[in-house]
């Protein structure tokens, strides 16, 4: 897990875990988000989300992208929704994939496309936080 640094002042923002095991695009979103006027915690696959989560203060949101290595966005949101605690932060899914049935059925909030505009991202979020 990975706080990445915010140029504003601490405790007046939304915090959004980023879970993506590309770093590039972390380190991208992060960037976006923080100039957004949001505090952004990163994780590089699901078990490093969970353990995240399991730590006060918890996030506003989660950006979760679903193919990772060690735990992908599928099982994560199984473990997500198993802990009430857990399944009340809104989700929304950023995928390069298909969005089928099977991602529908993960109940997010919303589903975003990669490559996605950043604007649509922000819009999205801002919405639900």
């Amino acid at each position: 897990m990975t706080t990445l640094p915010s140029g504003n002042a601490v405790g007046t923002k939304a915090t959004i875990l980023v879970i993506d095991d590309d770093d590039d695009i972390r380190d991208v979103l992060a960037i976006v988000l923080d100039e957004a006027g949001f505090r952004v915690v990163a994780a590089a696959n699901g078990r490093e989300a969970l353990e995240c989560l399991r730590e006060e203060p918890r996030p506003d949101l989660i950006l979760l992208d679903l193919m990772m290595p060690e735990m992908d966005g599928y099982q994560f949101r199984a473990e997500q929704q198993r802990d009430p605690a857990l399944r009340a932060i809104p989700t929304l899914i950023v995928t390069a994939g298909t969005v089928t049935s099977r991602v529908e059925a993960l109940g997010a909030e919303a589903i975003l496309r990669k490559p996605v505009s950043l604007r649509r991202l922000v819009d999205t979020i801002r919405r639900f936080c």
